[in-house]
């Protein structure tokens, strides 16, 4: 399975328009967060490629421009929320997975 997991700006930033992403350094509920699904990884790949999951953790603050979390598309892509989760310094974790044909 790949996962494309970032921290993101409320408007789906993840760098401001002069490239600058301190808005999204953790503290420390959510570094630990960050640690464990970190550790359940078996390797990291670099590249383009099929996505699986999105796995965003939205800062809250909008920063009006800068590096997009996604790239643009030319259809869409229907996803399914699997998860979500609100930390303490109002950052909201969002698990997406792309959605399945259901069978007739």
């Amino acid at each position: 399975m790949l996962i494309y997991s970032m921290g993101v700006s409320v408007d789906g930033f993840i760098a401001d328009r002069e490239g600058a992403f301190g808005w999204t350094v953790p503290d420390e509920e959510l570094f630990g967060f960050h640690l464990a699904r970190v550790r359940e990884l078996g390797c990291h790949l670099c590249g383009r490629g099929i996505v699986d999951e999105l796995r965003m953790f939205r800062h809250p603050v909008v920063v009006g421009g800068g590096t997009p979390f996604l790239p643009p598309v030319t259809e869409d892509v229907p996803l399914d929320l699997i998860e979500t989760r609100t930390f303490g310094s109002r950052v909201i974790y969002e698990r997406y997975r792309r959605a399945r044909d259901q069978p007739d």
